[in-house]
């Protein structure tokens, strides 16, 4: 068994207000967890219009699916039109 978790840094464009970024990060988040049965969930930069901190939790059997679904998520979140500009995260 293999778990991983990878922490994105998000920027956000064309956001004033905190509600505005909570329209485009909890449909993110939904998505995620949808596609990948992964656990999602929003992890800092609370109190940030521009920025998002998203982390992603995966547990797969095999290590190649693990890359393989964490590879996605990470393409699935610019395919949504947010830029990643930082990632950190560990594999067991």
């Amino acid at each position: 068994m293999h778990v991983g978790y990878m922490t994105y840094l998000l920027r956000l464009y064309g956001i004033s207000s905190l509600k505005e970024k909570r329209a485009v990060i909890k449909p993110l988040i939904s998505d995620l967890r949808k596609n990948f049965n992964a656990s999602v969930v929003e992890t800092g930069k609370h109190d940030s219009k521009q920025e998002a901190e998203v982390t992603v939790s995966i547990v797969t059997k095999e290590r190649g699916e693990l890359d393989s679904l964490l590879q996605s998520v990470w393409q699935r979140i610019i395919w949504n039109g947010i830029e990643i500009i930082g990632e950190n995260g560990e594999i067991w």
